[in-house]
């Protein structure tokens, strides 16, 4: 189901969680050739599988499953190293916010939401870009998986009760979650939020968009769309 408009959305919500990667920036593209270069480089292969077990995770817990995956001796700090290396100049000098973002979000700022970040990212990553794409001040906070710890990742709703707590919510069934990748959809789901998906070719992973799609309470092929 297509989203509402803002303003017909206002009624419902209170508070909108935006993932980054993928949902406000065109970022997973970067992502994917830094896997296919950094498994390249050691003779490996890139699988939709290995992405869809990655792409949900912290960066440290990522190096974790592709060290044990491919039974790599570099250590996750040494891969989290390489992969920072690769894609640090990227967030911060070149990667674009998708289409109509930077409008959807000034215009839901001013109907009065409370607009928050729930990312796996770094902030070391996501500070410089959001600051670069002048949408930085518009969120109350940027929350990552860093934050929340114990292993969690985006399949838990831990980290968008955390997002809403800190935006000084209580209600879930009063937050859109927005994200691009079917598990992080399901994991906000679980924890009673509004979902939308967002269209990314390479969130998406092995689902269709129509599978995805169906799987929310909303869906959005940009924010361009969502404007309206």
């Amino acid at each position: 189901m297509s989203i509402p408009t803002l303003e017909e959305l206002r009624r419902k919500a209170d508070i909108l969680i935006f993932d980054l990667d993928g949902t406000l920036i065109d970022s997973m593209g970067v992502w994917n050739q830094v896997d296919i270069e950094f498994l390249g480089k050691r003779g490996l292969e890139v699988t939709p599988e290995y992405l869809d077990a990655v792409k949900k995770n912290s960066s440290r817990d990522a190096a974790v499953i592709t060290r044990r995956l491919f039974d790599l001796e570099d250590t996750p700090e040494q891969i989290m190293k390489e992969w920072d290396d690769m894609v640090s100049e990227h967030y911060r000098g070149s990667i674009p916010l998708k289409e109509g973002v930077f409008e959807y979000l000034t215009r839901a700022k001013g109907l009065g939401f409370t607009l928050m970040a729930a990312t796996a990212l770094s902030i070391d990553h996501a500070g410089p870009c959001l600051r670069r794409c002048s949408i930085y001040g518009l969120f109350n906070s940027v929350i990552t998986l860093d934050d929340i710890g114990n292993k969690i990742n985006k399949s838990d709703p831990a980290i968008y009760i955390r997002a809403m707590e800190n935006a000084g919510g209580s209600d879930p069934s009063r937050v859109v979650v927005f994200e691009d990748v079917p598990a992080c959809i399901e994991g906000a789901k679980s924890g009673g939020f509004i979902t939308c998906a967002v269209h990314d070719p390479v969130g998406l992973g092995t689902l269709s968009w129509d599978d995805m799609a169906s799987t929310a309470d909303y869906s959005i092929m940009s924010f361009t769309e969502a404007l309206g």
